[in-house]
């Protein structure tokens, strides 16, 4: 996979994404990562990037043909666009997430970033270059660059080989509609705290069996708009009521 991110702050990505578990499969040529300087395609000498907003307003907005030429460097001769897909990282996006996340890391050999600053990028070159928007959440950022960096670090996560192998990612959070289960190391007892018996029981069906109905209840706890369509069958329901009254009377006795 060949990721380019056209942005103002090139050294912002370089040093996040060229650290821990990105920078190794970066080292190992798992993926090619490419940032592109936007003012090096400035309309004149100084440099210039933005200019005041037709319309009035504060701020300033980054121009179309900087980001024109700057994305041309980036595709190159490509003519297989089905492959490539060119995404422009903004607040008015649709919502990044895991499922986005496999879908752009599965369908597309080569990712197009744009990252925006100031007050964003002139209308006329989003529609006549960038695929679709994305935010990363209902908030605003200074520019596009943290956002394109979770990007990045999610799609490169899927990646095979950057990971040790799909277990490492497959029973996570939000990878089959659940958030994770709890989960614990040594030592057994921290601060008479202490690991559920089940996980050193060595006996593996019981230990996925809990394992999922911890996803479950957890889901159903902390995020049940994930959960809203889903239906669980008698079994699972009655395990979640019994995980869940065993932790309220653990709850109960440290509290008595």
């Amino acid at each position: 996979m060949k990721l380019s991110v056209l942005t103002l702050f090139p050294e912002l990505i370089e040093t996040v994404d060229g650290s821990s578990i990105t920078g190794r499969a970066q080292t190992a040529g798992l993926f090619e990562l490419q940032t592109v300087q936007i003012r090096d395609f400035a309309v004149n000498r100084y440099g210039q990037v933005d200019d005041r907003c037709y319309g009035g307003g504060t701020g300033m907005l980054m121009m179309a043909e900087p980001i024109y030429q700057a994305w041309h460097h980036a595709a190159g001769e490509e003519t297989a666009r089905e492959k490539t897909r060119t995404i422009y990282l903004s607040p008015r996006g649709a919502l990044f997430n895991q499922s986005k996340a496999r879908q752009l890391s599965s369908c597309y050999s080569h990712l197009i970033l744009l990252c925006g600053h100031y007050e964003g990028v002139d209308q006329r070159v989003l529609d006549e270059l960038v695929d679709e928007e994305l935010s990363i959440g209902d908030y605003v950022l200074t520019g596009g660059e943290l956002a394109a960096c979770v990007v990045i670090d999610a799609l490169l996560r899927l990646v095979p080989g950057v990971l040790p192998d799909e277990s490492a990612y497959m029973r996570e959070s939000h990878m089959a509609g659940l958030l994770e289960y709890p989960q614990y190391t040594r030592p057994a007892v921290w601060h008479e705290r202490s690991v559920p018996d089940i996980l050193m029981s060595g006996h593996q069906a019981n230990i996925e069996n809990w394992q999922q109905t911890r996803s479950e209840l957890e889901t159903l706890r902390r995020r049940p708009d994930l959960v809203s369509a889903r239906r669980f069958s008698r079994e699972e329901w009655l395990a979640m009521i019994k995980a869940y009254r065993e932790e309220s009377k653990k709850t109960d006795g440290k509290e008595g």
